[in-house]
């Protein structure tokens, strides 16, 4: 059941996180194992572009969500042109209530088809939807109909209103279709999702996992999507763990790797399945997306950005 509240003031300040998608347009035949000897770096270049933010999204029109750094309960917004100029787009506390001492954490987001910033909150376990204008707010799933959002890790969608959200905790991966109300589980128990990615198509689901260290294709238009899912890219060592992927949406062939504690950004060539380059990065980044002639990423005090190497 959805759960629809309306606010007359309006809000205006928004997080980013909207997972870029792009087509991929071919694969390997079977899962590689990352070249390192295939590497060539580039030099650090440092940008101007800074924002405090946390975890985020960019939409087509330009605008980036985040989650306040220091308040997880509140989502700003600003424009990628004009990053100076921050407002808030919607601070959960106007909206729901949470038992005792304990305060909302925004685990990630995620911008839709339309424009409507979905929220995963893990402290009440909620998945919401807020509307473009930050008027409505729908409560879409919550951990009381028996499902587990303690921790969300990835969250994305396509224009066939699937949502796809992980849940490292539980080693699963849930589909939500809210046009029927219905939330189903694609993967259980088999898969620790840290980050997703889609092409534009929306027909694949790339999911970053933890231990075993890889990159998991699912195929959402085969009748079963678990049967249907493959290992894309293994990472060997035991320290190579990604945590943050994105397909460039310029270069549908090239998935953006970050690698938890290591100051470097991985471009790997999913026809040929082995890195292509690295990109060494001004800070510690846990978050990547691409967008147009850049690449944004989460840093420990905020987001940054870097040109895009394959202009």
């Amino acid at each position: 059941m959805i759960l629809t509240h309306t606010l007359f003031l309006t809000f205006i300040l928004a997080v980013g996180g909207c997972l870029s998608s792009s087509t991929i347009e071919d694969f390997p035949d079977s899962p590689k194992s990352y070249e390192p000897q295939s590497v060539t770096s580039i030099p650090k270049v440092p940008e101007p572009f800074f924002l405090e933010g946390g975890t985020f999204s960019i939409t087509e029109d330009e605008t980036i969500y985040f989650v306040d750094l220091h308040d997880k309960s509140i989502v700003r917004k600003a424009k990628l042109g004009d990053p100076t100029k921050v407002t808030t787009f919607i601070n959960l506390n106007e909206w729901l209530k949470v038992e005792n001492s304990k305060t909302f954490q925004i685990d990630d987001i995620y911008s839709d088809y339309l424009g409507r910033l979905i929220v995963a909150e893990s402290t009440t376990g909620k998945i919401l939807r807020i509307s473009k204008d930050a008027r409505k707010l729908e409560n879409l799933a919550d951990s009381y109909d028996g499902y587990r959002f303690s921790k969300i890790k990835g969250l994305a969608g396509n224009e066939k209103d699937q949502i796809f959200i992980g849940t490292p905790n539980a080693a699963t991966i849930y589909e939500f279709n809210p046009r029927a109300g219905k939330l189903n589980i694609l993967n259980d128990e088999l898969v620790r999702p840290n980050d997703f990615t889609m092409n534009r198509k929306g027909d694949r689901l790339l999911v970053a996992e933890s231990a075993p260290n890889r990159i998991v294709v699912f195929e959402l238009d085969q009748g079963s999507p678990v049967d249907a899912s493959w290992d894309l890219i293994h990472l060997p060592s035991y320290e190579d763990e990604p945590i943050s992927i994105d397909i460039l949406k310029d270069r549908p062939n090239l998935l953006a790797v970050i690698i938890r504690d290591k100051q470097s950004l991985l471009f790997f060539n999913l026809a040929k399945g082995r890195i292509v380059r690295r990109v060494d990065l001004p800070a510690l980044c846990t978050h990547v997306r691409s967008h147009q002639d850049w690449i944004y990423l989460q840093a420990e005090k905020g987001i940054i950005r870097i040109p895009n190497p394959f202009l």
